[in-house]
């Protein structure tokens, strides 16, 4: 028998023997069927929250990020270099990084020596620009650290009592 065929009354019954409380709070059929339905999704039986990862997807998505990277430093390697100097800050001394080139991976790699150095990151890919010193960068990496500092520089500028008052165009200390 279909289960809108039966009564509201049998259905109660049968909701009950499901392990349905209260089911004198239910009006209509459809109310008592929604419930049952629920229960019986509910007691699958669930195996494991987090199933196992594949070890070669798990392989496939390494290589993937590392893919990105590599891409990144190949796209970086063919750009025109720029001349860029990255100031000291404080008592920190000039950095110096070292570029060698290694065998197995067939490409020149940074590795940091000493003193201070500005490291940027692209899509996962590290480059380090030693501070103190003029370098040879590439023009996105030259760029990326530029528009930090032009941020730096123009952080608060809105607040300085010397700015020019865009309503009036005058100097904000001439007004108070």
């Amino acid at each position: 028998m279909e289960p809108m065929e039966k009564t509201l009354k049998e259905l109660k019954v049968e909701a009950t023997t499901l392990g349905v409380k209260d089911v004198d709070a239910f009006i209509s059929k459809r109310q008592v069927l929604a419930a049952m339905d629920s229960i019986k999704g509910v007691a699958q039986p669930v195996t494991t929250i987090n199933p196992p990862m594949n070890p070669k997807e798990e392989k496939k998505s390494e290589k993937h990020w590392l893919n990105k990277a590599e891409a990144m430093r190949v796209k970086l390697e063919a750009q025109p270099k720029v001349r860029i100097l990255v100031p000291l800050e404080g008592k920190e001394i000039q950095g110096v990084i070292k570029t060698t080139y290694n065998q197995a991976t067939k490409r020149q790699e940074q590795r940091h020596v000493s003193g201070a150095v500005q490291p940027v990151t692209l899509n996962g890919y590290m480059f380090l620009v030693p501070k103190g010193m003029y370098v040879e960068v590439p023009e996105q990496i030259a760029q990326v650290i530029q528009d930090k500092f032009n941020q730096t520089s123009q952080a608060g500028s809105n607040i300085l009592i010397d700015r020019i008052d865009p309503e009036t165009g005058r100097s904000v200390a001439e007004q108070l």
